[in-house]
């Protein structure tokens, strides 16, 4: 079953609004990340929410500190949205965008991120 487009941008603008209002790292309602409680080490999308946070507070230094790699994917993000909104009027856009080789570069990308971010954390505090 696909969700309607306008459904994930009002989901999409609702969580925003949230992001926007309440501060996760005093906020007890927003949910905390089970690999981290688990294990101590930080997963690639730890820090996401502070991150988000911060960021619609246009404050990027401490959006960087809590989450590097989310804030230098949010370009990516937005090209892979563009084409699938153009995926008819621009196909070799659409196409570019599904692509193996981005899809495994992603993925080389954000488990190097994993790795880094855990064997660095403590000379970054």
């Amino acid at each position: 079953m696909r969700v309607p487009r306008l459904a994930l941008a009002a989901g999409g603008t609702v969580a925003l609004l949230v992001l926007g209002l309440f501060d996760p790292s005093v906020s007890a309602f927003f949910p905390k990340c089970p690999f981290l409680l688990l294990t101590g080490l930080q997963c690639p999308g730890c820090g996401t929410q502070r991150a988000l946070h911060q960021l619609l507070h246009l404050r990027l230094r401490e959006a960087l500190e809590y989450n590097a790699m989310m804030v230098a994917a949010l370009p990516l993000l937005a090209f892979l949205i563009i084409a699938d909104l153009l995926r008819k009027r621009c196909p070799r856009l659409y196409r570019a965008s599904v692509s193996p080789v981005l899809s495994w570069s992603v993925l080389a990308a954000v488990l190097l991120w994993w790795v880094l971010r855990n064997v660095f954390y403590r000379s970054w505090l």
